[in-house]
């Protein structure tokens, strides 16, 4: 398998730390040129210096909240063309269930559907007048099944997969490709199952060995590897695919 990306254009949005730096890191070795986002500076500051120094060579950094229209497109005018973008953004802070207030819920449903799909809708016009180009949207298998996360966040995900499709099926005659990966339960320092082990390790090392097959928490590296496949030539034909990276957790329901 190929994963040579040089000399390729590679917007990842979210990129500052988790599964978008990870997945910024794994492009990077195989040669794309980075462009990074995020919304605080510090972190988006350290993930370009970790980079740079690592590889050698410059990586653009774009400081803004994608959520918000007008920044989203301050960045994209700020990063120019990109042949391929990973769309990593969105938030699940809020109260469980019927709990969400009317401005929680909107606020969800604008960072994890309407705001990536209007970053994907305007990188998609230029990859379309060029005739190529790949987004590959990251969701979360609370998009997919009622895994117990907050309502507003799975409902939120469960719009942009089916975005995800509709928009794979309008843009592959122009020669782009739509693609979305649905991670399960991911480790990595900072994260929310990192900050939920701390408080008590043993419970939540027995809900995963109950309810994932494979008994483990998936990596950050291997949602990275599934991404630099789909986005390069030997995902050549696929399109409109949700690849979940879950260990098997959704076989269960």
């Amino acid at each position: 398998m190929s994963t040579d990306l040089g000399g390729k254009r590679i917007l990842v949005a979210g990129s500052s730390r988790g599964i978008g730096f990870a997945i910024a890191e794994r492009f990077a070795e195989v040669g794309g040129g980075l462009i990074l986002t995020g919304r605080t500076g510090a972190d988006l500051d350290a993930a370009q210096s970790r980079l740079q120094d690592k590889f050698d060579r410059p990586v653009t950094a774009l400081q803004g909240d994608l959520s918000d229209q007008d920044q989203a497109l301050e960045i994209v005018a700020g990063a120019g063309p990109v042949d391929i973008a990973v769309i990593n953004f969105g938030a699940t802070d809020t109260a469980p269930g019927f709990q969400t207030s009317d401005g929680e819920w909107d606020r969800l449903i604008a960072a994890n559907l309407g705001g990536p799909f209007r970053l994907a809708r305007h990188l998609a016009t230029d990859m379309k007048d060029r005739g190529s180009g790949v987004l590959l949207f990251i969701g979360s298998i609370a998009g997919i099944e009622a895994i117990g996360a907050p309502i507003a966040y799975g409902a939120g995900k469960a719009g942009l997969r089916h975005a995800m499709k509709a928009m794979a099926r309008e843009l592959a005659p122009f020669g782009v490709r739509v693609n979305m990966i649905s991670p399960g339960n991911i480790l990595f320092d900072g994260g929310r199952w990192a900050t939920r082990r701390s408080k008590d390790p043993k419970a939540i090392d027995d809900l995963i060995d109950r309810t994932v097959p494979l008994k483990r928490f998936g990596t950050v590296r291997e949602v990275a590897d599934a991404a630099a496949f789909l986005c390069s030539p030997d995902a050549s034909f696929i399109v409109g695919t949700d690849l979940v990276v879950d260990g098997g957790q959704t076989t269960g329901f």
